[in-house]
């Protein structure tokens, strides 16, 4: 104890022992009066600074080399045996590294998958008219991927399909429809093409295939195929899998179509038994007609055949063919159709979470997660497996920390989510079940979904207040690989990221959050500050996004070992980041979140909003900024003082003062959550960070009011302009929350 602490006598020792108490029940640690001093004297330190260095060497590449190739070893879709078995593996092992708590999970929702009866099988064939009223099948596409390395030989994986696609059987002519966008079906109406009653082809990329099924049908389409471009997903003159790591021609991206996140049955609510469960005929999240993914092997033998004129030169891909927008075949083929047979169907089934805890020290009651989805389309070798695999080493080091007497000041806890891949769907059922814990107790959430899909260059998306966080936990990771610069100017994780990265204002670039993955209902659905990171590949040089071979059946062990992460450095090095920024944000005395940077960072998406097109049709309406900007300014202000206390005048030996100040730095996320939510996304609450309406991945700064103009701009509704006036208000209202959120001791 301190010099001033020796001492307590009399009428001090009973105000002491009361406040202890106070704070005890408060944050939920005390245990009695014997250890008031103790943990009076525990909540007044900071954080060792050892145990940073120690946490950082714990972590072994070796071991997550063996995590992911046990990992990878079966396919683990969502809702299938497999994903129960590793469900126990995962807390089994949280059991074994000493954690305090780990239990598995479970909610009842709806997910999908293709019949794997013989004859039954999800296909698209061409259709030729035999002459006597009927048609003959010429070609029909692959229903299985061929193995190219041994990992899927004598294996359960399902055929490729796309999730929750409408079941039945359609014909039509064909329309080639580029990436699918909104603006793809546009141009064609201004080039007089119809999609309607037609059958749509369209290549992955660009935005959320959800999205594309639901403008493919929004347009009138009664069917979508999907496939993936040799432009898209391979480089001119570099080998494909097994010779390289680009997209055979057999490559086939499965994934979900789902228009929004959670079980589908229950929106807004937990998928527990009690819940209720609307019935499918009522959930307008389902796409309502056929989708398919098929590889540019057999999109080749349809496209070849297309009508019409040839396409611009930016539809244009990567097959050895001419691109011709359609509608159906030319020439002899001319008669010919495409028919779609789709039996994908709709199933009640079970997804498991695991959570693992390791309780703080002094405060319990506050929750720093980290989280990695556990279910793939097959094997995952990188989409989840390689999160997967890092975060149990995360979580092996800090269960050694606590098996040596050390434990974080507040709980760590890890979620291992199960049905990510079709909807979020596990993350988004515990952030419902607990959103009003969560609301008062969550600190941050971290995202490890992907640890690794390439090897140059850190990638970083989070809310604007852990940007320091996350560069000064880079200049605490060595380089995974210093010797590839010949300059030997880069020895730590920050100097990669300052060499390779895009610059702002002289620092590395950190991405903004949309959606696509577990942070997701964090962030929107209870305003919890995030982050999402992968290590990837140069993306300016090779844009392919997110990788070659994304959700197809080649995504394996080998091809990780082999082409991506030899000896696992680069995975050692982002679980190490991640792991370091866990420590800081659970350890720290002051929870190191920046108000200053996100208001700042509030006023820059502001005035870019004002200078943009947006913003300049907004005003030449005749609509004002005034109100915005002013809240922006007096955000900066309130952040700016709040800070300066925190750095001049916070008595850090005073608990309750500590304790207000971080709860204001994690509450301060919960300000920008409207709870009416964006327009027409009751569950998508975020009015700062928010995905975009027209993709679902992307991320748009105040997304209720570029996405009411957009809508202003396609449907000259004259309505919508109160619509954005209202999502002007409500900014302002979030703003001047935000701000409110940070004074001291009284409202004003």
């Amino acid at each position: 104890m301190g010099s001033n602490d020796r001492v307590i006598t009399g009428v001090a020792a009973v105000v002491m022992l009361a406040v202890g108490i106070g704070i005890g029940v408060l944050i939920g640690w005390y245990s009695g009066p014997d250890r008031v001093d103790s943990n009076i004297e525990s909540a007044r330190s900071e954080a060792d600074p050892s145990i940073s260095e120690k946490l950082i060497e714990l972590i072994d590449n070796n071991q997550i080399d063996s995590n992911l190739e046990f990992l990878t070893s079966e396919p683990h879709v969502a809702g299938r045996d497999r994903q129960y078995e590793l469900a126990e593996w995962v807390r089994d092992q949280f059991v074994d590294y000493g954690f305090d708590e780990a239990k598995i999970v479970t909610y009842n929702v709806l997910l999908s998958f293709p019949s794997e009866v013989e004859g039954e099988e999800n296909v698209v064939q061409r259709l030729v008219p035999n002459g006597e009223e009927g048609y003959d099948v010429v070609y029909e596409s692959q229903t299985s991927e061929p193995p190219l390395d041994d990992t899927a030989v004598g294996k359960d994986v399902l055929p490729p399909f796309n999730a929750y696609s409408a079941n039945g059987t359609v014909e039509g002519d064909l329309v080639y429809a580029n990436y699918a966008r909104v603006e793809d079906f546009f141009e064609l109406e201004d080039l007089n093409i119809t999609v309607t009653d037609k059958i749509v082809i369209a290549r992955y990329g660009k935005i959320y295939r959800g999205d594309k099924a639901k403008f493919a049908a929004q347009f009138g389409a009664k069917g979508l195929i999907l496939f993936s471009d040799p432009a898209d997903y391979t480089m001119p003159g570099e080998p494909v899998y097994p010779d390289g790591l680009y997209l055979p021609n057999t490559g086939t991206q499965r994934g979900s179509c789902l228009d929004g996140n959670g079980d589908p049955l229950t929106p807004g609510y937990p998928a527990v038994e009690s819940a209720y469960r609307y019935s499918e005929d009522r959930i307008k999240s389902l796409p309502t007609i056929p989708i398919h993914p098929i590889p540019s092997k057999d999109a080749q033998e349809f496209l070849k055949l297309m009508d019409g004129n040839e396409v611009e030169q930016s539809w244009r891909g990567g097959l050895a063919i001419d691109y011709k927008y359609g509608p159906g075949f030319a020439g002899e083929n001319a008669t010919d159709l495409v028919r779609m047979r789709i039996s994908t169907a709709n199933q009640r089934t079970d997804a498991w979470n695991v959570i693992g805890t390791i309780r703080g020290s002094v405060e319990p009651d506050r929750y720093v997660i980290i989280g990695n989805h556990r279910d793939a389309w097959a094997f995952g070798a990188i989409d989840p497996s390689s999160g997967t695999a890092s975060m149990m080493e995360i979580a092996r080091a800090f269960g050694q920390l606590k098996k040596d007497g050390w434990r974080p000041r507040r709980s760590i806890m890890f979620g291992s989510w199960g049905a990510e891949e079709y909807g979020l769907i596990g993350s988004n059922e515990w952030v419902e079940e607990f959103s009003k814990n969560l609301d008062n107790r969550a600190v941050a959430y971290l995202n490890l979904d992907i640890a690794v899909s390439g090897d140059f260059v850190p990638d970083f998306a989070s809310t604007p207040n852990l940007y320091e966080t996350i560069r000064k936990a880079t200049k605490l990771i060595p380089d995974p690989n210093p010797g590839e610069f010949s300059e030997g100017d880069v020895k730590t994780l920050y100097d990669r990221w300052y060499k390779r990265g895009a610059l702002e204002d002289d620092e590395p670039h950190i991405g903004d959050l949309g959606s696509g993955s577990d942070y997701a209902p964090f962030l929107q659905v209870v305003g919890v500050t995030a982050l999402d990171y992968t290590f990837v590949h140069d993306k300016v040089n090779i844009p392919i996004s997110p990788y070659p071979m994304y959700h197809s059946v080649y995504e394996t062990y080998p091809l990780v070992k082999q082409y991506y992460d030899p000896e696992f450095f680069y995975h050692q090095a982002s679980a190490r980041v991640f792991a370091e920024i866990m420590r800081d944000l659970s350890d720290s005395r002051i929870i190191p979140l920046s108000c200053s940077d996100y208001a700042r960072r509030i006023k820059f998406f502001l005035d870019a909003l004002k200078t943009g097109e947006t913003g300049q049709k907004m005003i030449a309406y005749g609509l004002s900024f005034d109100h915005l900007d002013t809240a922006a300014d007096d955000l900066i202000t309130a952040a700016d003082e709040f800070e300066d206390y925190i750095q001049t005048q916070l008595d850090l030996t005073n608990i309750l003062a500590v304790r207000d100040v971080n709860d204001k730095l994690m509450n301060f996320e919960r300000s920008f959550i409207d709870p009416l939510g964006l327009p027409d996304r009751p569950t998508t609450r975020h009015v700062v960070f928010a995905p975009s309406s027209r993709d679902s991945y992307s991320s748009d700064k105040f997304a209720g009011i570029v996405d009411t103009m957009f809508d202003i701009d396609n449907n000259n509704d004259p309505y919508k302009w109160e619509n954005v006036k209202e999502q002007q208000a409500a900014v302002t209202y979030a703003l001047r929350s935000a701000a409110h959120s940070l004074m001291k001791d009284q409202l004003e």
